[in-house]
Order: C-alpha cells, then structure tokens, then sequence
C-alpha cells in the first residue's frame, strides 16, 4: 500500500474510532475528554509514523506526519459538522458537551465543514506530493493561510465571545494548528524556488506599461473596491456612527454583531491586515519585481477562502438568531460583496502564479533587457 493510500485508510478510521469513544462512561468528564483527545492525537502520531516508516523510501518531510494526522482530524471535524446540522448522532456528543462546547455555534460548524472538506483534501495533496518527491509548494502556502486565518478568528473568539465560560481543557487540543501552519508558512516564505521564467518573457513583460495590461486594471480596480468594503465592514464592527456604516450593519450583514464576537474579530482582521495586503498588491501590480506577491497571493486566497466561505455559511446557518441572518431583500448585494471577497484573491493568486514573468526579479545579467547568452554571442 502507498504511503498517500495508507494515509487515506487512516483518516476514515475516525468513523469508528469517535462513534466508539462516545459510548464510553468516563467522557461525561471534560478532564478526561482532555486526556483522551491527546491520547488520540499520540496515537494516531505514532501511527502516521509506522505508515512512513514501512514505506521502502521513508518520507524525510515532517510535513508528511503532520498532515497525516491533520487529516484524521478533519475526518473528525466533519463528523462534528454533520452532528451539528442533525445529519447524523452519537459520535461526537460527548465531545460537544464537555470538551469544546462553543463549536454549538455557527461559526464552530462552518469551520468544521471548510476543515473536514478543504483541508481534508490539501492535507491529502501535500502528504501526495511528499510521497512522490514532488514540490506542495503552492498547495502548502495556500493551506498555510487558509488554517491561519482559521485560527486568529476562533481560538481569541472562544475566549472573549459569549462562550468565553464555556472554554475547557479541549481548548489547548488546538495548539497544533496554531503553530505548525506558521511553522510551515514561514519555512515555504523563506525557501528559495526557481520560477520558471525566460529572460527574454521577464524583459518583455516588465516593459509593458499599465494600459497594456487589462487585466492588472481589472484587478487593481476590484482591490481598491475590495478595501473600500474592508473598510466599511471593520469601522461597521467598530459600531462607527457613521451613516454609511449603521446601513450596512443593519441592512446588509446584521450578522457582525453577533454576541459570538467571530464575525467581528473576522471583520477586524479584514481592517488592519486584508486591507494593508491590497494596497500593497496594487503596488505589486504596478511595479515590475515584486516577486514576493506570487507566494503572499496564496497565502492570501488560502485566507480569504476560509474566511468567506465562514462568513457567508454564518449569515444564512440555522444556528444563527433569525433577526442576524442576511436579510432576503437584500441578499443580491451580500452574495455580491461577499463572493467577491472570496472569488477576488483567487483570481489575483491565479494570475500571479501562472503569469508571473512581470513580478520576477531580474537577475544583474539582464536587467538591460539582455541575457547572459546573448552578451556572449556579441
């Protein structure tokens, strides 16, 4: 059996392995759930472990452990979602009760299905790529901010929200993925990669100016439109008094202010962190050799996916008081704002990875336009 397979194999055995421990006496205490979360976690380790250890070349990337047991996990956070929604019982009840409460939450069964379904599936793409000596370079950003994001909304979320009374032992079972996505973003950021990219295309796509890029237009024009909203949406939290803001609030997307405080830690961060990242891209887009927008492009969609597809499933969830939800007459412009915020960041990392001639350093031996091999022919 393949390393990726196995690793697959693994993941389902969440199934009975959750549905078993729910029916044991001693998780009706939230010590002892603690306790049997990372007894779970140990093992499962030790299991990713033996599957690297029996292949016939070892996998050397930590990563490749790391993401096995994430998508054990993620299995599990799926198992959570569909016992939230009523979909299925007596899996992960216990868990619910006495080791992460506030998940009985919108947010908490949104981040369940974005992790069980997205994660679960870049997890699997990275322990593939390992497994066949193949770069996850892409994938690994993209996951990296996409956990990140994840993480700065709901671990200070849990602490400061309604729910902040609900926090347990099970509450430190996040740690993980708290550092080891910074861990991985830092370590993908800080590798040096060749780009594929002839002197002679970095050249002639460095000189071409604004006005013969249509699509850079298109793009800077949707980010300037994107802060605007950022903007709005953070002052909105803030509970600015200002008119534009008081209507998009109680018109628009009512469900900022709900008591869970996740939407407006989300929106804050759109404010001091999303924002700064467009004006930056708009730059990007308009100098030549800013080479660091390809790898921040994924983080970025990484981020703006979770946090979005979060957000919208938040405004529309049952679990979400009527009077919060995103009203009927003016869903149009919710689902507009909305899904661009989310759709936007993937087009910009799309066209800073497939095309990125233009944010390419130049390299000392053709920064007159020419190459290396064309000075010696001379």
């Amino acid at each position: 059996m393949s390393a990726a397979t196995a690793v697959f194999a693994m993941s389902l055995t969440a199934i009975p392995v959750t549905y078993s421990v729910n029916l044991m006496h001693f998780t009706k205490d939230h010590r002892y759930v603690f306790v049997c979360g990372v007894v779970v976690l140990a093992v499962f380790s030790l299991f990713a472990y033996l599957i690297g250890k029996i292949q016939k070349q070892p996998p050397k990337d930590p990563f490749f452990y790391v993401c096995a047991v994430f998508a054990f996990t993620s299995v599990v956070d799926t198992i959570i979602a569909l016992e939230l929604d009523d979909v299925i019982d007596g899996f992960m009840t216990f868990y619910l009760k006495e080791g992460e409460p506030y998940l009985l939450s919108a947010h908490g069964t949104m981040i369940c299905y974005w992790d069980g379904a997205a994660h679960y599936l870049m997890q699997l793409a990275i322990v593939t790529a390992i497994a066949w000596n193949e770069s996850y370079h892409e994938v690994g950003l993209y996951w990296a901010g996409s956990i990140i994001q994840s993480m700065i909304v709901f671990m200070p979320g849990n602490l400061i929200g309604k729910n902040g009374k609900s926090v347990r032992a099970s509450y430190f079972l996040n740690t993980p993925y708290v550092i080891i996505p910074f861990w991985m973003a830092f370590r993908l950021l800080t590798t040096k990669r060749k780009i594929e990219a002839k002197p002679s295309e970095v050249d002639k796509a460095q000189k071409k100016g604004l006005l013969q890029r249509p699509l850079d237009i298109l793009l800077i024009v949707c980010l300037l439109g994107l802060a605007i909203i950022g903007e709005v949406r953070g002052m909105a939290a803030l509970d600015s008094p200002m008119n534009v803001t008081q209507e998009y609030l109680h018109n628009y997307e009512p469900y900022i202010t709900d008591e869970v405080i996740y939407p407006k830690i989300q929106m804050l961060i759109y404010l001091f962190y999303f924002v700064p990242y467009y004006i930056m891209s708009i730059y990007g887009l308009i100098n030549p050799g800013c080479q660091w927008m390809i790898d921040w492009s994924l983080v970025h969609a990484g981020a703006a996916a979770q946090a979005q597809f979060t957000h919208i499933g938040c405004s529309l969830h049952s679990r979400t008081p009527y009077r919060l939800r995103a009203p009927p007459n003016t869903r149009p412009v919710f689902w507009l704002v909305n899904l661009s915020l989310m759709f936007l960041p993937q087009l910009l990392a799309w066209r800073c990875v497939s095309f990125p001639e233009f944010f390419v350093k130049k390299s000392p031996e053709i920064k007159d336009g020419k190459s290396a091999l064309e000075k010696k022919r001379k």
